[in-house]
């Protein structure tokens, strides 16, 4: 039974975890991505089923609406508006199911006019996510360069940070006592685990009118959280790559909005397609397919302020939705602005405002 679960089970975790009886649990101990199925077990005996001298740290938490916020993955988009761009983003992963994943990310990127002779980018990415007994807090830093290519511009960038992460093992509970488990287990220490370890990622974006495309590399050294040698916990490298095409409709007040978004951490693969529509550049709806895993429906409003409210429900479309998933919930606001020293200049110089 145990191998079954770890074969639906691909992504999340990728850590070793340091116990004092190896020889109690058998098997390698895999945690990944997306669960595919707990039957009628818990999330948090599911942990423990699995368990082994290799346990799985958190890897990159996923979002549905990764269009609006392409600075969490890949540094070299900061800057690349040419205004100054705030996003928050909230996520409810498997609603129902006990720790399943809850994210909230928030992202700033500013456009320099000069750096180092060409223009560039400065971005800032701070993000708590939770997953059972794992908590990540983030804090990363970008800069970025621009460049033209042709008729389009391509920026390349660099993100430096530290993560914090917790594994907590005062919330571990079997419920049960087996020939695996006891609640007295003297191989599961009951106590907080906590690290810190440096971060370190590239990226490049590209923008060429209505195209653009991007490609990073994240955690790029594997980086190693120090628990005081209690824990040996990495987290793997990860790779994105998402393009995507803006196309009008003249006869319409409508834009049409395709692209997807690839993602491969350790030997898991996860792809989104997504379409968005555009209504009257204000109003967008749209529809995401995330292979094997959801089908996600988006919708959003920009106010006239500038103010962009976005909603995306994911319907759960793996065995997860037999287990209690329902569904998950992500919450998405942003704002662009710009502060160009030139338009205050001209602003004022009427002598009517002297």
């Amino acid at each position: 039974m145990r191998s079954w679960f770890r074969k639906k089970i691909k992504q999340r975790f990728k850590c070793n975890l340091d116990l004092k009886k190896p020889d109690t649990i058998s098997g390698d101990g895999m945690f990944f991505f997306l669960f595919r199925s707990f039957c009628s077990v818990s999330f948090v005996f599911f942990v423990l089923f699995c368990i082994t001298p290799l346990a799985y740290s958190q890897s990159d938490p996923q979002f549905s609406q990764n269009m609006f916020n392409p600075l969490v993955v890949n540094p070299g988009f900061a800057g690349h508006s040419g205004q100054i761009n705030l996003v928050a983003v909230d996520r409810h992963q498997w609603v129902g199911l006990e720790g399943a994943p809850r994210t909230t990310v928030v992202g700033a990127d500013m456009a320099i006019n000069n750096f180092f002779g060409n223009p560039g980018g400065v971005g800032l990415v701070v993000m708590n996510d939770e997953i059972g007994f794992f908590r990540n807090i983030t804090i990363n830093g970008s800069i970025a360069q621009r460049y033209f290519v042709g008729d389009g511009r391509i920026g390349v960038g660099l993100t430096i940070g530290l993560f914090n992460q917790v594994f907590d093992g005062t919330k571990v509970r079997t419920g049960t006592s087996s020939d695996y488990h006891s609640d007295e287990d003297p191989s599961i220490d009951q106590i907080e685990y906590n690290g810190t370890a440096f971060d370190s990622g590239v990226g490049v974006w590209y923008e060429d009118g209505n195209i653009y495309a991007g490609l990073s590399i994240l955690h790029l050294f594997e980086p190693k959280p120090n628990f005081n040698e209690e824990l040996n916990v990495y987290t793997p490298r990860s790779f994105y790559f998402t393009a995507g095409y803006s196309h009008t409709l003249y006869e319409v007040p409508v834009t049409l909005k395709p692209s997807f978004f690839l993602k491969n951490s350790s030997n898991s693969w996860q792809l989104d397609l997504n379409m968005n529509m555009i209504f009257r550049e204000r109003y967008w709806g749209g529809l995401s397919y995330r292979i094997q895993d959801a089908v996600v429906l988006l919708g959003g409003v920009e106010l006239q302020n500038g103010l962009k409210i976005g909603y995306s429900y994911d319907i759960t479309t793996s065995k997860l939705s037999r287990a209690g998933s329902g569904g998950s919930h992500e919450i998405m606001v942003g704002y662009t602005f710009d502060l160009s020293l030139n338009r205050r200049e001209k602003r004022y110089r009427s002598v009517r405002f002297l």
